[in-house]
């Protein structure tokens, strides 16, 4: 795979309220990834690892609650 040295800016599909209804436009480089509505300039900074990390978390979150809806439907 090619590593991400260089800036590459992308329009996404996903939308959010933010003085309208806006895209959002993602900025990936190096480790980092930025997120802004179109059309504005605030930006939001976030480290790809912690993303990771929180995806991995939620995920199990999520497995052990449906065990534990499970277990609840067999008792």
């Amino acid at each position: 795979m090619t590593p991400s040295t260089k800036p590459v800016t992308r329009l996404t599909s996903a939308y959010f309220r933010d003085r309208g209804f806006r895209q959002i436009v993602a900025t990936i480089q190096g480790s980092v990834l930025e997120l802004r509505c179109k059309g504005l300039r605030a930006r939001e900074t976030v480290d790809i690892a912690a993303i990771y990390s929180f995806a991995v978390k939620a995920r199990l979150a999520d497995e052990k609650a449906q065990r534990k809806k499970n277990k609840k439907k067999k008792a």
